[in-house]
């Protein structure tokens, strides 16, 4: 009867602890609600400035491969899209509140060739990848300083079936929308502090999360959101199911 009380005990202490996780997330530095309502049938949500340029792929015209392009005119095959910044808000809180023990999210994105430049949905884009940071340093300032601190998460981007092959289709080569309020890419999460809880393949094309920006007229900045969904830590899941099987174990010894 003791073991019984026990196990009972243990099982309802275990699905309190976990009630109590779900309704919060601390991983990495970060705290969020899993359970926050963004409007995108999705759970979470963030918001951040951006800028951008291209690193040259070639040299030509007093232009060096490695070269940083701002004057967008200059762009041409083989250059690939690159930029930083970072995150204001994360599920309603602003950048002074969801960071425990850093100062804000950064935000980097590159290697998003240019391959294509006439072709149906041109300019297409191959290529991509993006990551997070868990920043102390404060705001970014360059590529660098955006991406020297804790790598919170690393992503890959989802090339998009209906724009060919490439991403990025809805951009010109400036990065200016060219058919739609923003342009989109999607990624999917291959590293980082956090990555198991945002490995849901929930997102369009089976990506983690959906990426969406708008270029500010006549400069190299923008505004992104960025969209997904959480799961609870590892450890809050085991702690869940210890106490389902303690529950299941009272069940069986009762009988």
């Amino acid at each position: 009867m003791n073991l019984l009380k026990t196990i009972a005990a243990a099982s309802v202490i275990a699905l309190a602890s976990f009630g109590a996780n779900a309704s919060q997330i601390t991983s990495g530095g970060i705290t969020w609600d899993p359970d926050f309502d963004n409007g995108f049938f999705s759970d979470f949500t963030s918001n951040g400035f951006f800028k951008q340029y291209y690193v040259a792929g070639t040299s030509r015209n007093g232009i060096t491969a490695g070269d940083i392009i701002t004057d967008f005119s200059l762009v041409t095959l083989a250059d690939t899209l690159q930029g930083y910044g970072f995150l204001t808000s994360l599920n309603g809180q602003n950048q002074g509140e969801y960071c425990v023990t850093c100062q804000m999210l950064t935000f980097t994105f590159t290697d998003f060739e240019l391959v294509n430049l006439t072709g149906t949905g041109s300019p297409i884009f191959s290529g991509g990848s993006a990551a997070v940071y868990a920043d102390t340093g404060g705001l970014p300032t360059d590529y660098a300083s955006a991406s020297d601190d804790v790598l919170w998460l690393e992503l890959e981007a989802v090339m998009n079936p209906l724009a060919g092959d490439g991403a990025g289709s809805t951009i010109d080569v400036a990065g200016n929308v060219t058919d739609g309020a923003f342009g989109n890419a999607y990624f999917n999460v291959i590293g980082g502090l956090v990555a198991s809880n945002f490995d849901t393949n929930g997102q369009i094309f089976g990506s983690d999360l959906a990426y969406s920006s708008v270029r500010t007229g006549g400069t190299d900045a923008g505004t992104f959101i960025m969209n997904g969904n959480s799961i609870p830590e590892p450890t809050s899941l085991a702690i869940f199911a210890l106490g389902l099987l303690g529950l299941a174990g009272a069940a069986r010894r009762k009988a």
